[in-house]
């Protein structure tokens, strides 16, 4: 029995031992209470842009926010859409839905934000958006005329002129 107590207090020792054998001491002198305070910017927010202070509502909406409805949004345009009212005999409105997608460099060329890296991620803000037609009807009209647009590389890659109708069975923003 002595023979079993030693073996356990040997191995715990070596135990012990072996979980600081990786950690440095450091000891700098420099204490918590006499670190410089943290300065808070009362009127800074999360996910701030340049030119949102004192804008709309729209302009609170963080990017991942929109970049979900650009996910759905674009997928639409190779599989079937998955909107509320979707138009029965949607087809692809690309030449070639497969290898010629349309991509969020398409439109937005200034290349300052990296897509690969906006995941697509349901956020509860969703919800709210989604039930605001006016939001939606205003995000896709946008969308659409990007799409559209002889300014942008997504236009090359359409079979023909894009419209709501395109993905919705019924004009969205009559729909109750």
């Amino acid at each position: 029995m002595k023979m079993f107590r030693f073996l356990i207090l040997i191995t715990l020792a070596a135990i012990v031992g072996g979980c600081s054998q990786n950690m440095e001491g450091v000891n700098s002198g420099e204490r918590l209470e006499d670190s410089p305070k943290m300065r808070v910017d009362p009127n800074a927010a999360p996910l701030a842009r340049p030119g949102t202070a004192g804008a709309d509502d729209k302009s609170k909406i963080p990017p991942f926010v929109k970049a979900y409805f650009m996910h759905m949004w674009v997928e639409a345009l190779y599989s079937t859409p998955g909107n509320k009212h979707p138009n029965p005999n949607w087809e692809s409105p690309l030449k070639d839905s497969v290898n010629g997608r349309v991509w969020c460099t398409d439109c937005h060329v200034s290349q300052q934000v990296d897509f690969s890296k906006i995941p697509k991620m349901r956020d509860p803000m969703v919800d709210d958006l989604e039930r605001d037609k006016t939001f939606m009807a205003g995000l896709m009209k946008k969308w659409v005329a990007r799409l559209n647009s002889d300014e942008f590389g997504a236009k090359a890659k359409l079979k023909g002129t894009v419209t709501c109708l395109t993905c919705h069975a019924t004009n969205p923003e009559l729909d109750q």
